[in-house]
């Protein structure tokens, strides 16, 4: 397993460089395993692709506040072809916990049998 970490300061770099991935190959949407998303008051933001072979993780989404985030956030969903069900629930704001505790969620991807 390869593990790819990629530190941008905000929404904007993260979207550029996952579309930079999907459109050069490197991440391929049907290899898909998992799609997480991690909130820690010392790691802040993680938002993690898993495929077979690779993970990449990436910081600066943050999809609990309204505008940019949560917007990038779902772009990069409609990238990965996640289904609207899944991506209504992690986006609706009435299913976050506090300001200070937003959940975290996984979505399975086809590529373990979903």
């Amino acid at each position: 397993m390869r593990y790819r970490y990629y530190y941008k300061r905000d929404t904007r770099a993260c979207l550029n460089t996952v579309r930079r991935l999907i459109e050069s190959g490197r991440l391929k949407v049907s290899e898909i395993v998992a799609i997480r998303g991690n909130f820690s008051n010392a790691k802040w933001y993680r938002f993690t692709i898993r495929t077979k072979t690779e993970q990449f993780q990436f910081k600066g989404i943050s999809w609990f506040y309204y505008g940019t985030g949560s917007l990038g956030l779902q772009q990069v969903l409609r990238w990965l072809l996640v289904p609207d069900v899944y991506r209504d629930a992690v986006l609706d704001v009435n299913q976050q916990g506090d300001t200070f505790q937003p959940n975290c969620f996984v979505i399975p991807g086809k590529g373990c049998g979903a």
